[in-house]
């Protein structure tokens, strides 16, 4: 399912702070780790930094066996990549699209703590629009490594439409669930495009065949999406958001609000944006 996850990070604690979840999902999934560290060549002139990638190996072991989480691989492949480019966000990308990459994961730093800029700059931007995989992307903490946690992710979100349409996203999402044993709450997503029929409609038939892992939300007026989803975000914990590219756009306001961007300035939940 996730064979090579790759992590790009500056080093910082804040862009570290989403190691414990794809470290997590590597160990569940029995995934390559590939951890990428994109220099400018101005750098070769200036004093050495004796800053490197985190160290792994304790972290590999804590919680290994605890039984709220999937069975975890004491260890899995890690691989260290460092570049130099004036282009960091290029430099991941040819990275990823060479390696065949399915997840390509990072989180906010201090110098793009402005949301709107750091979905706007250059670098997000081209992770955003031209990742050939999905992203796991999250809002940087300023977390030690002594101070990480492994993830629950008892609570998932999964937003995809009703109609037939909806069943590529559901399938991928449930790898997660199972995984995790969690509780898969499905967000309907009515789109202009979007056909829904009573015979033709997996998210109600998962859900009748496990009702106590799957939970279809109803709102009373489900037209308005956009402010049903933050006010249900706002009452309940959610530990991770799943959201297929269809769903992205409707719940987006073009040339002026991304759904993505709105997201991480207001929650702390990480974001799967499938490919």
């Amino acid at each position: 399912m996730l064979e090579k996850i790759l992590l790009p990070t500056d080093l910082s604690n804040e862009s570290n702070s989403i190691f414990p979840l794809a470290v997590t999902l590597a160990q569940a999934f029995g995934s390559r780790l590939y951890l990428m560290h994109v220099m400018h060549p101005d750098s070769l002139k200036q004093p050495e930094r004796l800053v490197d990638f985190p160290r792994l190996s304790q972290f590999f072991e804590s919680e290994r066996d605890a039984p709220d989480l999937p069975p975890l691989k004491s260890k899995v492949p890690v691989a260290k990549v460092y570049r130099y480019s004036s282009s960091p966000a290029e430099e991941v990308l040819e990275f990823a699209r060479h390696k065949d990459v399915e997840l390509l994961c990072f989180a906010t730093t201090p110098g793009t703590r402005s949301l709107k800029r750091w979905l706007r700059g250059a670098t997000a931007e081209k992770f955003l629009r031209h990742a050939p995989c999905s992203i796991l992307c999250m809002r940087g903490q300023p977390i030690k490594q002594k101070d990480w946690r492994r993830p629950r992710l008892k609570h998932i979100l999964l937003l995809t439409e009703l109609g037939a349409h909806g069943a590529a996203p559901l399938l991928r999402a449930l790898p997660f669930a199972h995984a995790f044993n969690s509780m898969l709450h499905i967000f309907p997503m009515l789109l202009a495009d979007s056909n829904p029929s009573p015979e033709a409609n997996p998210l109600r038939e998962i859900a009748k065949i496990n009702p106590q892992q799957t939970n279809v939300l109803l709102f009373a007026d489900p037209t308005r999406q956009r402010r049903n989803l933050m006010q249900f975000l706002g009452r309940n914990q959610v530990d991770l958001i799943i959201m297929p590219p269809r769903a992205r756009r409707e719940l987006s306001v073009p040339f002026f609000s991304d759904i993505v961007e709105r997201l991480l300035e207001e929650i702390d939940s990480p974001i799967l944006l499938l490919h």
